[in-house]
């Protein structure tokens, strides 16, 4: 017996460790209105479009929103480029580092990306069939995930990434397809949700961020770790190259074992972490096919009111 429980606190410590590392944009900026935005920072968008080492080649894959993808660096940075300060210097670097990787390792993805919105758009209503078979092995990943992962606008017009890691079948997943692959599927993911967060900021005026529902009901913590490593390096990517996309992520529907240990554990962390560990037992909890959010009906009004609240109470 004391054989078997050994394991526990080393992987209970791991998931308290993602889950800390996955809440740390819960508490996000709010910012004015997106013409308010541009129109300040218009000057220095400007002169980012025309300087050569933060402005595409031509080879490279097309900026479908280039207002909106300076705008969202230079809020990361939080400066602009009148002073040789830190601040410009990461904010050169970054835009710097997002071209390279959309020019290099990311350029199949973004191309994919934008051909496929295209697609799903020109029938004049959302048809998801051609992003899912535009995503990197496809083929391979999508029928293992099933309807576990999904992203559906909020009331709110943010986007809401659900994801129900507990229905995938993750060893049999990571026997298919090595780790890169899946890292390029999440990517290509984040790609897509990125292009349509920018074109709804556009569209309505107001600052879209992706939030992200983990639905945690049934989670197994001895899963395959092949899996958490593709989750994981897709995230530290994903917060490189697409700044200021990330809203808050909310944990649900913890199992109610795992709940209790996660109670045990908290008073260790700085209090600071502490406020950073929300749960939520609810949002989610009745539903069967995460595709029942993305229809018109009950379930999707509840589940967009649970999540409204909840992010306003964070």
């Amino acid at each position: 017996m004391r054989s078997i429980l050994r394991p526990i606190p080393l992987q209970l410590s791991l998931l308290l460790l993602s889950i800390i590392v996955a809440l740390s944009p819960l508490h996000v900026k709010c910012y004015a209105p997106v013409p308010q935005l541009l129109q300040i920072h218009r000057s220095t968008i400007e002169q980012l479009k025309l300087d050569p080492r933060t402005s595409p080649l031509p080879s490279d894959p097309p900026l479908p929103y280039p207002d909106m993808f300076y705008l969202r660096h230079i809020l990361e940075y939080d400066e602009g480029l009148e002073e040789e300060d830190e601040g410009a210097i990461n904010l050169l670097s970054g835009i710097q580092q997002t071209l390279a990787w959309r020019r290099g390792p990311g350029v199949d993805i973004c191309t994919s990306a934008s051909d496929a919105i295209s697609l799903a758009l020109s029938s004049g209503v959302w048809d998801n069939d051609p992003v899912l078979s535009a995503a990197p092995h496809s083929t391979q990943i999508s029928p293992y995930l099933k309807s576990s992962i999904i992203t559906t606008p909020s009331s709110t017009s943010d986007l809401i990434y659900c994801i129900r890691a507990g229905s995938i079948d993750d060893v049999s997943l990571m026997s298919a397809v090595p780790v890169e692959s899946l890292i390029n599927f999440f990517l290509y993911a984040k790609e897509v949700n990125c292009q349509i967060a920018d074109s709804l900021s556009l569209k309505t005026g107001r600052f879209t961020r992706v939030i992200t529902a983990n639905d945690l009901s049934g989670v197994n913590i001895f899963g395959d770790a092949s899996f958490r490593k593709a989750l994981s390096e897709a995230s530290t990517t994903s917060s490189k190259i697409y700044p200021q996309i990330n809203g808050p992520t909310l944990l649900l529907n913890l199992p109610r074992v795992l709940s209790a240990l996660v109670k045990l554990f908290k008073p260790i962390f700085p209090k600071k972490v502490q406020e950073k560990l929300k749960f939520k037992q609810g949002p989610l909890k009745g539903v069967e096919d995460l595709r029942e959010i993305s229809r018109e009906g009950e379930k999707r009004d509840v589940f967009l009111k649970q999540i409204r609240e909840l992010v306003e109470d964070s």
